[in-house]
């Protein structure tokens, strides 16, 4: 269990005595499962020399019906524990995967990819299966059978257990080649390639009207190049390790062996064989060599198996956002950022930021697309921690509050929403699970979402992805009825009318100023005139704040915010603005 890893060594540490006691079934199994071979093998030599129901021949039945018991009853109870066993470990281990991957930074995600955590939660984890659920078994089949049935050949006639054990070796010797460093690198870059096919069928599948409108660009074509680039790896595998695999399977099987032990039996020394203790060591030899066949095929599960405990045990190992050991509370309703520095992997994404949103005020912060904003808004929330610099909340660095503490003082509306699969009044209550329907409602009807949930046939017990399907603009007013309910003294916006219509945007504009009135509001937009009597609009470009002030003095002066303006409004009439 080397290779699991401290931490998930720790997680197998209940289950130790249940895997130990596996392996001591199994040995005692995989010892049983000989004796029906060596009772026929005794039978075969003494029918004709003893009657059909005599002692000698009725000792041997027995024997071979006790042996046929214990290996079924061992071997069922070896794999009832050791699957046992996988199940509860892959349910600890989701849990703790779960627990920890809500406190590693957003950051960490987004280099991990979009599928990134579908891989470990599930993949890597159903992969341990075969590590968990099958190796201890297959370890002591390997071992011991090979062994005990060697050593009673050995018994029985050295010369023809000798010769008999050569194939077995070589097939030994072909498996570890075929393991070995010498092929690793095109197993390596064979699942490189199943993962990369894998990988464009889920971007092809996810965007099927984009490969239907330009079928000829884009990801077509790419997952083409996956298709041709697997068969390319596979065939050269094949090619590679192909002629060994089936050169081993040969060897192994039951014609080549009965080959094999009747060519031993006709060499010098060993004449004497009779038939009945050929038939005894044709069994005896296949059962020897069915672990070994087993090695070959489980060998790229094994493989596999632990390179995904390897990823595993990276994930458990990234350190989490740390919790402090004295946690302080927010004193307000402020929001600061000092000097914050902070870097994408060796990208830059914000510089010298300097700011403050003053309690009960509304500050919202614009620029062009990719200039940091969001990322600005995650650092409050703190989905990551700065390189350098301090945020703080309530006067107090986010750093000294704990998690829970700092997710009751912040209310967040992203600008691409999403519902969990519950009912549509728990989906708003989420911040407030006890809230009464009545208020669950009232923040509904804010949010311009009660009408449209109320004529549904379950109201408000619609779960959501399966009664209904919301589209991003109702998504975008549950998440602000979310907020307006939770009572959080401070609201993080990111676009959180982007997706709706101008009507709509005007009645949820008038909602977050009216039903957050003496909340702290940070809101991030692209439509400038949505903000334009906001207490402070803060400019950022490039990772950095170029401009801030009210919106008559930012217009008063040269500058991106004048610009901007000029871009969004070249005389068109001025909708209501969010205060």
């Amino acid at each position: 269990m080397q290779v699991l890893g401290p931490e998930l060594r720790a997680l197998l540490q209940p289950f130790r005595a249940r895997l130990w006691l596996a392996v001591a079934v199994q040995a005692v199994a995989g010892i049983a499962s000989l004796l029906p071979l060596i009772a026929l093998a005794q039978l075969a030599e003494r029918l004709p020399e003893a009657p059909p129901l005599g002692p000698s021949v009725m000792g041997w039945v027995l024997l071979a019906v006790l042996g046929s018991g214990l290996w079924l009853v061992g071997q069922t109870l070896a794999l009832h524990l050791t699957h046992g066993v996988d199940a509860d470990l892959s349910d600890r281990l989701r849990v703790r995967l779960a627990e920890h991957l809500q406190r590693l930074p957003l950051d960490w995600f987004a280099r991990l990819g979009p599928e990134g955590v579908t891989r470990y939660a599930e993949q890597d984890v159903r992969a341990l299966h075969q590590l968990v659920g099958h190796a201890p078994t297959d370890l002591v089949n390997l071992l011991l059978i090979p062994l005990a049935t060697l050593a009673y050949l050995l018994w029985s006639d050295s010369g023809l257990a000798l010769w008999c054990l050569l194939p077995l070796g070589l097939g030994v010797l072909g498996y570890g080649r075929l393991g070995s460093a010498h092929y690793r690198e095109d197993v390596e870059r064979r699942n490189a390639a199943i993962q990369q096919l894998f990988s464009d069928y889920s971007q092809f599948a996810a965007n099927l009207g984009l490969v239907r409108q330009f079928p000829g660009a884009g990801i077509h074509p790419r997952l083409q190049q996956a298709v041709q680039g697997f068969d390319q790896r596979f065939s050269h595998w094949v090619r590679r390790a192909g002629h060994l695999a089936a050169l081993i399977q040969v060897l192994l099987s039951a014609p080549w062996l009965l080959a094999w032990v009747v060519v031993g039996a006709w060499l010098a020394g060993m004449a004497e064989a009779g038939a009945a203790q050929l038939c005894g060591f044709l069994l005896l030899v296949r059962a020897m060599a069915a672990p070994v066949l087993a090695m070959g095929h489980g060998f790229d599960a094994l493989h596999g198996a632990r390179i995904s405990a390897q990823r595993l045990q990276e994930v458990l190992s990234t350190p989490p956002l740390a919790e402090p050991d004295a946690p302080l509370a927010p004193q307000d309703a402020s929001v600061e950022m000092l000097d914050v520095y902070f870097t994408h992997g060796s990208v830059p994404l914000l510089s010298a930021i300097d700011l403050r949103l003053e309690p009960g005020t509304t500050t919202a912060l614009v620029g062009p697309s990719g200039a940091g904003k969001s990322t600005l808004v995650g650092l409050i929330a703190r989905f990551m921690d700065v390189d350098s610099g301090q945020v703080r909340v309530g006067g107090v660095d986010v750093r000294r509050i704990a998690s829970p503490q700092l997710q009751r003082h912040l209310a967040l509306v992203f600008q691409h929403a999403g519902a969990l699969r519950m009912s549509l009044a728990q989906n708003i209550a989420l911040y407030r699970p006890d809230a009464s329907l009545a208020q669950v409602r009232q923040a509904a009807r804010a949010a311009c979402l009660d009408s449209r949930i109320m004529a549904l046939p379950k109201g408000y017990a619609s779960i959501a992805g399966d009664d209904v399907q919301l589209s991003g603009g109702e998504l975008q007013r549950l998440a602000i009825a979310r907020a307006l309910l939770s009572g959080a003294p401070i609201m993080l916006l990111d676009e959180p009318t982007s997706a709706t219509d101008p009507q709509t945007e005007r009645a949820l504009r008038a909602a977050l100023r009216d039903g957050a009135a003496g909340r702290t509001r940070l809101i991030v937009a692209h439509r400038l005139e949505s903000i334009r009597h906001a207490e402070q609009i803060l400019v950022l470009c490039d990772g950095r704040i170029v401009q801030r002030g009210r919106h008559q003095d930012l217009l008063a002066v040269e500058g991106l915010y004048r610009q901007l303006w000029h871009e969004q409004m070249p005389g068109a009439d001025r909708p209501e603005a969010l205060s």
